[in-house]
């Protein structure tokens, strides 16, 4: 009788520790890299703030504009870059385990202040995949002052290339064709908002992906 009491004790124990054992969450990591670039000459830019959410660290980029995080949770991240007198960019990306993704960051000076101007609503959707290498993009503005006319100027650029494309430039409406883009191919747009020849605001940076030659 003790000798099964016995076993049953030992049965327990292992079956506890096979709970607690699945119960335990393993954190996978990967790593994020980038270049923050003036929107306008493509100058490197130095001591840009660099942080991401969910938090990891901060980081300020160097002398060629580069900067690094070694050790980023595997998930959607949103990264943002931050420095004086330039307008803020976001943009939100995938880190997945043992890989690094690559960013590039475009900055553009706050040249005038009308207020605050909110870009948002973007078609793609950030993330979007299975795009035609043809389509429209479109998005929503909100602003402070809506007696302020704006215009807007729309740049893409492949996924770790440091050249961006103009999509269309001074648009009254909140869309532009683009076309001729690559298969397969992950690109990353924004918008830039200008009132009488000056930036006063720029969306979040966006991604999405093309389909595969059919």
């Amino acid at each position: 009788m003790k000798s099964l009491k016995w076993i049953s004790s030992i049965i327990f124990l292992f079956l506890l520790l096979g709970c607690e054992e699945e119960k335990i969450d393993i954190d996978k990591y990967g790593s994020l890299s980038g270049i923050v670039l003036n929107g306008e000459d493509y100058s490197p830019l130095e001591g840009v703030l660099i942080t991401t959410s969910p938090a990891s660290s901060t980081v300020l980029t160097d002398k060629d504009g580069k900067f690094e995080f070694n050790k980023v949770k595997e998930g959607e991240v949103a990264i943002t870059a931050r420095k004086k007198d330039f307008l803020s960019n976001s943009v939100s990306v995938a880190v997945y385990e043992f890989e690094t993704t690559a960013l590039t960051f475009y900055l553009l000076k706050d040249e005038k202040n009308v207020g605050w101007v909110t870009i948002y609503d973007p078609v793609p959707g950030n993330g979007a995949v299975d795009q035609q290498i043809s389509f429209t993009f479109q998005w929503k503005v909100d602003q402070e002052n809506k007696g302020k006319q704006l215009e807007y100027t729309v740049y893409y650029f492949e996924s770790g290339s440091t050249v961006q494309q103009l999509a269309g430039e001074n648009l009254n409406t909140k869309e532009v064709v683009v076309s001729g883009l690559k298969h397969e191919t992950t690109y990353y747009w924004y918008v830039v908002a200008k009132h009488e020849g000056s930036i006063v605001a720029n969306s979040p940076t966006w991604s999405f992906k093309t389909r595969k030659s059919e």
